[in-house]
């Protein structure tokens, strides 16, 4: 199938209908470096971090040129962040307008699997926890 075919596929709803494989790569290095910003590191950092070599990751870091991140490389890069690969892929428009704040680090997010996996009453006593919890934060602010 070349490209021409993929331009004929009906897509519907998908956020990124209108982008071509070009445009979705910039997304792709926009996405990766705004998370070095937030994390505070360089391309340098994350290599050694993700153990990409740095001629490697500079390279698909390079919005000149034509070499894509692998499956392996993006696991590679969101576990170097503490991040779920989710947060490494790129954003439709709606998803940026969405998005208020920094991402959630991925030990966060095993924490949610495992309280939504937990007993009732630990979920319960765990809610009256952080309703007190807001309380008191509010109460301070006052």
């Amino acid at each position: 199938m070349d490209n021409s075919d993929l331009d004929s596929i009906a897509t519907g709803s998908f956020e990124f209908k209108d982008i071509n494989e070009r445009e979705y790569r910039f997304m792709q290095i926009d996405r990766i470096e705004s998370l070095l910003a937030y994390c505070k590191l360089n391309r340098n950092q994350l290599a050694k971090l993700s153990g990409i070599s740095k001629s490697a990751l500079y390279n698909k870091l390079d919005k000149d040129g034509n070499a894509n991140f692998s499956q392996i490389e993006l696991f590679k890069i969101a576990k170097a962040l503490d991040l779920s690969v989710v947060y490494i892929l790129p954003l439709s428009q709606h998803e940026r307008d969405l998005v208020k704040g920094p991402p959630v680090p991925a030990s966060s997010l095993r924490f949610v699997d495992d309280m939504l996996g937990a007993r009732r009453d630990d979920i319960e006593f765990l809610h009256g926890v952080h309703k007190l919890f807001k309380e008191y934060i509010q109460q301070r602010k006052n």
